[in-house]
């Protein structure tokens, strides 16, 4: 047991060095390498070059194995999806591999100070990069919200002055901040390059995620096919959307209170176990050192998480 824990920590920890310094210095190492093939192409250093493509790049790691490995699967096509939704550039193979990585650390660091028999705690590490990617999502999904309805006035605006949907949608896309502006020019690219209007505008609503844009893109296929006022109706959906954006403030506002006891109640037990570890660490003892305090400890933080999610649920409101 005490090799395969120092085995353990010595791969998470040779892990997280070089993965930090590769996130860390990813630019100066992009630019260092473009360097490089570029003095070895002048100099006459490189004789064979590899051919450049321009196809999309669909793999799924840099790893050949892991490549291979998931390539395919359908849970890497959904997993690719939630981190387009979240505007990551990882690959599903290096976001499978940090939260491994997360959770040998999270195991080695339960058996040092757990023991054995709480040491699969440590696991619940793994879950970490996935409560990030959706904490990620929920602040994506807000600032696209948020940056909609000036986006269609935009646009309303474009189009009264005699754009036409094309110009008006790249104008717009030039002049939002990121996320939906460069969603929007990535629409307006696809259909300079041949792909049909109907076809970009479900990609671009799929890449959004959210209700508004599903309302917005469903709203512009309905005018092509049946004609009116876009202008109005562009007006009348920005208008529709500030006011949801309003009520889910007053929603908000309302529903704080449980949220912030929901908080409170799954954080008491974790600071009360504290304090009283460092005023009696003796009375706290059993609870490290025997077999039911292990159960207990176990079964206190399942029934902390589980009651804060059921607390976390009852306060939210679908819209």
């Amino acid at each position: 047991m005490t090799t395969i824990v120092l085995t353990g920590v010595f791969l998470g920890v040779m892990f997280l060095v070089v993965g930090g310094f590769v996130f860390l210095n990813r630019r100066r190492l992009g630019t260092t390498d473009a360097a490089r093939i570029r003095v070895g192409e002048v100099g006459g250093l490189i004789r064979s070059r590899t051919p450049t493509s321009i196809l999309r790049d669909v793999r799924v790691s840099d790893i050949r194995i892991l490549d291979e490995l998931l390539s395919g699967r359908g849970f890497i096509v959904q997993l690719e999806k939630e981190l387009a939704h979240a505007g990551s550039r990882q690959r599903p193979g290096e976001f499978i591999l940090l939260s491994v990585l997360c959770g040998l650390i999270g195991l080695t660091v339960a058996s040092f100070s757990l023991g054995g028999a709480l040491s699969a705690i440590g696991l619940m590490g793994a879950l970490i990069p996935w409560l990030l990617l959706l904490r990620r999502q929920g602040k994506r999904v807000l600032q696209f919200e948020m940056q909609l309805p000036d986006a269609l006035e935009l646009l309303t605006n474009s189009l009264r002055a005699g754009y036409s949907l094309q110009a008006g949608m790249e104008f717009v896309g030039k002049e939002t901040s990121s996320p939906l502006g460069p969603e929007i020019t990535r629409f307006h690219d696809e259909q300079r390059l041949g792909i049909d209007v109907r076809t970009a505008l479900v990609a671009m609503q799929e890449r959004i995620g959210t209700d508004d844009a599903r309302m917005f893109v469903t709203a512009l296929l309905l005018q092509r096919e049946t004609g009116g006022n876009l202008a109005e109706l562009l007006i009348s959906i920005s208008s529709i959307i500030r006011q949801r954006l309003t009520f889910r403030g007053q929603v908000a506002t309302l529903t704080a209170e449980p949220k912030a006891s929901a908080r409170v109640l799954a954080a008491m037990p974790f600071v009360m176990f504290g304090i009283l570890y460092v005023m009696n660490p003796e009375y706290m003892q059993p609870l490290l050192t025997t077999q039911p305090g292990h159960l207990a400890i176990g079964y206190a933080v399942i029934s902390v998480v589980i009651g804060y999610f059921i607390m976390s649920r009852i306060a939210r409101v679908d819209m």
